[in-house]
């Protein structure tokens, strides 16, 4: 028999469970049960696991396993099917495996063996099972079984295209299939590792493994809560990512980093999560948005302000207004609304207390983006072409306004929520030096860096640089120009010889380097610089503690570089461990999903729908 408050415990843990794909901890399963000890929420899980209602892994953070999970299924195998070319579809009856029915969820499932390599990037190797779940549709960027021509059937992953259908290989050696119709007959849901896999795996030496996990992708949840929302940045971290992280390598208490912070997803988390937080990042604009999104301000406050300034607005005439003065200011804004610009700045301005002004400048700065002559949906400066620009007249204040009252809600949802007695540090500076943050300090290092330099991946200066012209973050508007220069490898290696001790980085520049050699040497700047911000972290990071980085392998030249295996090699030669390198897929991040690395006319490549997360400890 279990008291009340032990089912109290297990409601909670299978609830929890369902809503976010893993265990709860056991300081919120005591936050829960309201007991002021994690021991005697402890003590309810050891009851528990006695009576047999649940499973803990033995020191194992949030491995707690639930009666109804242990469950299992059968499953029949159908046959194989093609990782490569595809093969005539038979079902041809193999007998059945077992699986835990908590893996694969509801729906009529089967399995299939697999032959072939075409999907190793996804950790799908020759002679796995894949179980698959039966539907007749996908989601692009899912891993289906396809049926194409007469009757063939492959593994790919899926994607509409504007005339048809793309069906992606895992492995940079091979090419995509391109088909006008292709019948879905089921979804990858589960990947039974082939021991003999394992074994082959060890014989060619390869010592790092991924390993796919969809309760990570966090397909279709709310990103925008909290501060969170307040603006849009590059490539944005997302928060139930940097949450489970958090929650899992670290405690209440702790001091955590985030060495690439940009507009402040993990510390925003940090501070909710009642963790000190140390934020380093080389944008102003991003130290800029992540100072404010960790400040939390009373809605009163807010909301008094808001009505102050929408009276001043009223009073202010537009004799009174300085315009800015910075390079090409006319030609990414329409005089008319420079001057409206111009005058709300003034008033914003006119807020005597900094944080509440800060917090009105970053609804100004996305006011700033929609006013202006640019494509808002693009990272890069493109000015919307000619046509489009003569009926454009965006309502300033009118955008203004609206992003205001959106900001309040989500600063009253935070103000709520947050742990306001820990302390959050935002650092404007390079990540490969100490920042003056000491040696053994850091509890957890939770981090998104960036996937590759600014020039060919997310260019986060140029993103950032009107806003941070029209705030006032620069002291010479005109030297936001220069931001992406100098991020990570913004700036090219004067050769391609170097010390870095990566045999996969080697493999990577060395193909690179025969397609073209000014991208290899700015390729190898990019890890150069990154080895220098491991050593760091290293310092920083007390003993057997953890360091996590979410990071994507980006394709270039048609090489796929395998970044999260180099984060491993370097490393390991530093002094961590690669404990976990996790595939998530990015089911809405704000970045490009294809690029043209070949200068043909029309040649488009997939970059990055996935990201691995790297969990390092220090030995």
């Amino acid at each position: 028999m279990i008291t009340k408050k032990q089912k109290e415990v297990l409601d909670f843990i299978k609830f929890y469970q369902i809503k976010k794909g893993y265990s709860p901890s056991l300081e919120e399963i005591a936050n829960k049960i309201k007991v002021a000890s994690v021991s005697t929420a402890h003590h309810h899980v050891k009851k528990l696991e006695k009576e047999g209602l649940i499973h803990k892994e033995v020191n194992q953070p949030r491995a707690v396993t639930t009666k109804s999970q242990i469950s299992s299924i059968q499953i029949p195998i159908l046959g194989s099917i093609a990782a490569g070319q595809p093969i005539e579809a038979l079902e041809v009856p193999a007998g059945s495996i077992t699986v835990p029915r908590s893996d694969i969820g509801q729906g009529k499932h089967y399995a299939l063996r697999v032959e072939g390599s075409s999907m190793i990037d996804e950790g799908i190797f020759d002679g796995d099972m894949v179980v698959i779940r039966e539907q007749k549709g996908a989601e692009n960027g899912q891993t289906v079984v396809a049926i194409i021509d007469d009757n063939q059937a492959t593994l790919k992953k899926i994607y509409r295209e504007k005339r048809g259908f793309r069906l992606q290989p895992a492995n940079p050696s091979l090419f995509p299939i391109f088909r006008d119709a292709v019948e879905v007959r089921g979804v990858v849901v589960k990947i039974v590792r082939n021991l003999a896999t394992e074994v082959e795996k060890e014989s060619t030496k390869e010592k790092y493994v991924r390993r796919i996990d969809y309760s990570w992708d966090y397909q279709g949840e709310k990103t925008k809560s909290y501060t969170h929302g307040l603006h849009p940045y590059p490539a944005m971290f997302i928060p139930q990512v940097a949450r489970r992280l958090l929650e899992t390598y670290s405690k209440p208490g702790d001091t955590i980093c985030d060495i690439f912070c940009g507009s402040g997803t993990a510390l925003v988390e940090s501070k909710v999560l009642g963790r000190n937080a140390y934020g380093i990042d080389l944008n102003p604009l991003a130290i800029f948005l992540a100072q404010t999104k960790t400040t939390p301000i009373s809605p009163k406050i807010l909301e008094k302000s808001y009505a102050d300034l929408i009276k001043r607005l009223s009073n202010t005439t537009k004799k009174e207004v300085k315009k800015p003065s910075f390079k090409n200011l006319e030609f990414w804004f329409k005089d008319k609304k420079i001057t409206e610009l111009a005058l709300l700045k003034n008033t914003i301005n006119q807020i005597s207390e900094k944080k509440v002004r800060n917090f009105f400048m970053v609804a100004f700065s996305e006011t700033v983006r929609y006013s202006s002559n640019t494509k808002t949906g693009e990272f890069k400066l493109v000015r919307i072409n000619k046509e489009k620009l003569e009926k454009h007249d965006p309502d300033v204040l009118n955008i203004f306004l609206k992003k205001t009252v959106a900001n309040i809600s989500k600063m009253k949802e935070f103000y709520k929520d947050v742990q306001k007695k820990v302390k959050t540090t935002i650092i404007y500076g390079d990540s490969s030096k100490d920042n003056d943050i000491g040696t053994g300090s850091i509890d957890c290092i939770v981090t998104s860096p960036p996937y590759g330099d600014s020039g060919t991946t997310v260019a986060y200066g140029q993103f950032s640089r009107l806003s941070a012209q029209w705030i006032d973050i620069f002291e010479e508007p005109n030297d936001a120009s220069s931001v992406d220069g100098q991020l990570l490898g913004g700036k090219a290696s004067k050769t391609l010889s170097h010390s870095l001790e990566s045999k996969h980085l080697n493999d990577s520049i060395k193909k690179i380097a025969q397609r073209d050699p000014v991208r290899a040497r700015e390729v190898l700047s990019f890890y150069l610089g990154l080895s220098e911000c491991l050593k760091q972290a290293h310092r920083m990071l007390r003993h057997k503690k953890y360091f996590c980085l979410v990071i994507g392998n980006r394709m270039v030249k048609q090489v796929r570089i395998p970044t999260d295996f180099i984060i491993a090699e370097l490393g390991e030669k530093i002094g961590f461990t690669c404990e976990d390198i996790i595939v998530r897929n990015i089911p809405g991040k704000r970045m490009p999903s294809k690029n043209s690395p070949t200068n043909i006319v029309g040649a488009l490549e997939e970059t990055m729908n996935q990201e691995s997360i790297v969990i390092l400890r220090k030995n």
